[in-house]
């Protein structure tokens, strides 16, 4: 082993001396390097901490332990860092804070959530969410508990620490614990903050002139490069605004400065016998888009109550309402960029005109934003019950029963005056619909830990656990009604309404052992076990099981290690094992029967004939099995951690809908079929750089690599060549990860001058786009199409934290690199991509005869440019300044003056600057659709 300077002193026996730089340097491609050295300098910077502090305890399923003795891949996220993110969506504020959690954006409108996916996409048909857990109950989302409620959360990602919750844990647990009474004097706390929110876009779209300018090149090429009169080309309104220069802004009329709130408020009490912790939170927004807003209150009450030495029970209850309105946002925003700038907003009396410019195609989308309504309410409340019996030091029985229930009313509606009622001689539209589910879950948890000859732990863990959930789903859609005065709620008088009704029971019942064993905290064995049976299978596979077992080993606890007592920690852990997937709906595997009618006697009457789903009894669990390896390190009592993890995941028994020959009288049939491959490689490293009394400087790196493919689909070999058969349609093929794009790959736009005739696209023009003859066979045909992966290639988060005394200062960078997307604006004609002069659209460099530099095809009016549907790929992979929040902390000294025990003012802003190549208001969404909002916000936190 390589010696160490004289001068260098392990920290354990180096209190009172003095401690110098510590260098980090963390290489983003995969490896971690971390340096350390002591050197004599100012008293200022001397270790100050007590001889041992409190180590840190982690929540795994079904239990709890000191991180020194958790040996599955969990991850623990500090709850005051997921509070620090201003935003009503948890999913967000989780994103960058554990490697190996990707979080992307699903929708950035006011009240919307994102995205969650841990190590990676497994899973065709059969769902990718993480289940989360709540107090021992799973919720039907992350959103449906407070941020500022959470005690703890963590992340259990590999499958020795999944396989305890092995129904619907094939895609990672997310568990996360609230807060309780403690016992001591009442304390109440408030953490609010409100600000202002904008969008910022990285692209330009046409200016008056420019699109002007557009239209003229498009019909010019369309009559053989001649330019036509101004008069030929533009509507009279379009030539009023070329002549005058008044052109129309609409992203100016459409859109907004938004603001967002945020106010919580908590107090907990706690005696000897009895505890209490309760808050209330409030959120609102204003979004970006007039109209759109979301307003949110959530309650919650958890109590604890002492019987007796061995008996205690506890209560957990949340109450969560919101409304949202919704008008049109895709739409709106589509709008504000698409829409023609040429014309006029108003008639003469002030109305809204229909047609700006005189052209069907461009109709005033500001009459929408006015004109329809998508009004959305959520109910979401949660109660669970828990009895705690303990006979016996060691040995702890729980009952734990909840009750969850989820309740949705959406009411859409088109007057008379919007878009769609005008075009339907002015007669409104809408529709209405009611959802309502309700979860029941019982479980019987029985533990027992104990010890022999003192050096010998043991834990064992037995759940019985069983669920059922109801969900009931309403739809009416009305057309044809006459008029507003009563909205979606007069659908009794339009002229024809559509009913849609259904409803689905689905439940769980399950077994779980587990049994645990170290040798002095030194050696760790676990396996562990769940069988769970599922209603949605087929009759002969209800029934799957779910083995798991890991070993751990604290090295830094061997005689041998007693020379290098600056490392504190030092395992190496291992792990293999399974989980399922049943995230299909219920009555997949059991044929269908469709609703058709009959005239009967000169009457009308319903009737049902077999449906187009192939029965399968045999329908079974999806599959996933992980082997997990790991090396944690600590450095100077943990001033430097770092993990690095490689995993591999194969999962099998793919549910997928299968494709039938239609001669067999079906055309699909639900099948387990195929395997996919997950595997990657995680690293993380947080470093206390500078630790005095006075000023504190830590940084923080995660990095993620994961690596999809498919292994198999359908173990066909049609075409003999001894291979597996890809499927093309779908766009699925082996080796290569679930989501790719196929199509042909554009090198440039042909020249004037250039040997079009002897190339691959021998009946090409000056201006089109060419492509690339991949074989080189002279013909562009399916031959060359290309496959180009949708994965990031990684990602990862930097995180600095300064404090100097009172102040403090956070800032989590994020990135994600080697991603590609597909973005219609750059070719589509509904976005204005395809250069026709007719939308507005993202700004091109386009090719005319003066400008052979263009780098986009040739205008023209009368079609789309060929193959300027292969356009639209682009490289998506960015680099955000996440979140940064500057704070200052009072001394308590200063405020108790006046009742408080602390008060803290904060500024914080999110999505402050992103740089990305992708031509969107966010690298990972259309332009048309709602990005994140840039949000900048003024908060404070107290209590007494």
């Amino acid at each position: 082993m390589k010696k160490f300077d004289k001068n260098i002193v392990p920290l354990k026996n180096y209190n009172g001396k003095k401690i110098g730089l510590i260098a980090v340097a963390f290489l983003l491609s995969g490896q971690a390097i971390v340096q350390a050295q002591t050197t004599p300098k100012s008293d200022k910077d001397t270790l100050v901490g007590a001889s041992k502090e409190i180590e840190q305890v982690v929540i795994i399923g079904y239990g709890a332990k000191k991180k020194s003795d958790v040996i599955s891949s969990v991850v623990k996220v500090n709850a005051e860092d997921l509070t620090k993110v201003a935003t009503s969506d948890v999913g967000e504020m989780l994103r960058g804070k554990a490697a190996g959690v990707q979080v992307t954006l699903a929708n950035g409108a006011p009240g919307s959530s994102s995205n969650i996916q841990i190590r990676g996409q497994r899973s065709i048909s059969g769902g990718n969410n993480p289940i989360v857990i709540v107090d021992g109950v799973r919720v039907g989302s992350i959103n449906d508990v407070n941020a500022n409620d959470i005690e703890s959360l963590e992340v259990l990602k590999d499958a020795a620490a999944q396989s305890i919750y092995g129904a619907r844990a094939s895609n990672g647990v997310i568990l996360i614990t609230t807060k309780r009474g403690k016992s001591g004097k009442a304390k109440v706390t408030y953490n609010g903050f409100s600000g202002y929110q904008t969008i910022n876009r990285n692209f330009d779209i046409y200016s008056g002139e420019e699109f002007a300018q557009l239209k003229r090149e498009a019909f010019r090429t369309n009559n053989g490069g001649v330019y036509r009169p101004d008069s030929e080309i533009f509507s009279a309104l379009e030539l009023e605004s070329v002549q005058t220069g008044k052109y129309i802004n609409w992203e100016k009329l459409m859109l907004r400065t938004g603001e967002t709130q945020n106010h919580a408020i908590n107090f907990s009490s706690g005696s000897d016998k009895f505890s209490i912790f309760s808050s209330v939170n409030y959120i609102g927004t204003k979004g970006v888009i007039p109209n759109s807003d979301f307003n949110k209150t959530g309650i919650r009450l958890n109590a604890d109550q002492k019987i007796s030495n061995t008996l205690k029970v506890g209560l957990n209850t949340s109450f969560q309402f919101s409304e949202t309105n919704n008008p049109n946002n895709a739409g709106v925003i589509l709008s504000s960029i698409t829409t023609s700038p040429l014309g006029r907003v108003y008639n003469d009396d002030g109305s809204l005109r229909l047609l700006p410019g005189g052209f069907a195609e461009n109709k005033n989308p500001l009459i929408d934003l006015y004109q329809t309504t998508n009004f959305v309410q959520n109910r979401n409340d949660i109660l669970n019950l828990f009895v705690d019996f303990t006979p016996f030091r060691g040995f702890k029985y729980r009952m734990n029963a909840s009750r969850r229930s989820w309740n949705y009313k959406r009411k859409s509606y088109n007057t008379t005056q919007s878009i769609a009622g005008i075009a339907n001689n002015n007669q409104g539209s809408g529709s209405i619909q009611f959802q309502d589910e309700v979860e029941w879950q019982l479980e019987n948890i029985f533990t027992y830990n104990f010890k022999l000859a003192e050096k010998n732990h043991f834990a064992a863990t037995v759940v019985q656990s069983i669920s059922k959930t109801n969900r009931n789903d309403f739809q009416n859609a009305s057309t044809n009604i006459p008029n507003d005065i009563l909205g979606i709620n007069g659908l009794q008088s339009a002229l024809l309404n559509t009913p849609t009704i259904s409803e689905y029971n689905r439940g769980i019942v399950s077994a779980v052992g587990r049994l645990e064993y170290d040798y002095d905290n030194k050696y760790y064995v676990t396996i562990a076990g769940r069988m769970d049976g599922s209603t949605v299978f087929g009759k002969n596979n209800k029934w799957a099981s779910f083995p798991s077992a890991n070993i751990g080993w604290n090295i830094h606890k061997e005689n041998f290690m007693d020379k290098l007592n600056f490392i504190n920690n030092l395992k190496l852990r291992f792990s293999y094992g399974s989980v399922g997937n049943e995230a299909i709906s219920p009555g997949l595997s059991q044929s269908t029967a469709d609703q058709s009618n009959y005239v009967i006697g000169g009457n009308q009457v319903s009737g049902y004939i077999p449906g187009p789903t192939l029965p399968n009894p045999n329908l079974k669990w999806e599959t996933s099995t992980t082997f997990n390896s790991a090396l944690d390190f600590g450095f100077f009592r943990d001033r430097i951690t770092a993990t690095v993890e490689y995993y591999n995941t194969r999962t099998k028994d793919l549910l997928v809908q299968e494709q039938l020959d239609l001669s067999s009288g079906y055309s699909n049939r639900w099948s387990n079929l195929g395997e996919v491959e997950n595997k990657g490689f995680e690293a993380s490293l947080n470093a206390d750089v500078i630790k005095t009394s006075d000023f504190k400087f830590k940084i923080g790196l995660a990095y993620t690599k994961n690596k999809n493919k498919i292994i198999s689909l359908y173990g066909r070999d049609a075409d003999g060549d001894g291979r597996e058969d890809d499927d093309i349609l779908n766009r699925r093929f082996i080796g290569q990860p679930i989501n790719v794009f196929y199509q042909y790959d554009v090198v440039g736009i042909f020249q004037q001058g250039e040997d079009i005739v002897n190339s691959a696209q021998p009946l090409a023009l000056p201006g089109d786009i060419k492509l690339r003859d991949v074989n080189g066979d002279g013909v562009i045909n399916d031959k060359d199409r290309v496959i180009t992966s949708q994965m990031p290639d990684w990602y990862g988060t930097l995180s600095l934290g300064f404090e100097y005394k009172g102040f403090d200062i956070n800032a989590d960078f994020y990135t994600v690199q080697g991603v590609i997307k597909n973005n219609p604006f750059l070719y589509s004609y509904l976005e204005g991509g395809s250069l026709r002069g007719i939308k507005n659209g993202i700004k091109q460099d386009y090719w005319t005869p003066e400008n052979p530099g263009g780098n986009y095809p040739r205008p023209n009016e009368g079609n789309d440019p060929s193959n300027i549907f292969n356009m639209g790929l682009q490289d998506a992979s960015y680099f955000r300044l996440q979140n940064i929040t500057c704070g200052y902390s009072f001394k308590p000294e200063t405020v108790s003056k006046i009742g408080l025990s602390n008060l803290r003012i904060f500024l914080t802003g999110s999505n402050l600057f992103t740089i990305t190549d992708y031509q969107s208001y966010s690298p990972e969404k259309n332009p048309n659709e709602y990005p994140e909002a840039v949000t900048l916000v003024a908060g404070i936190k107290f209590g007494f």
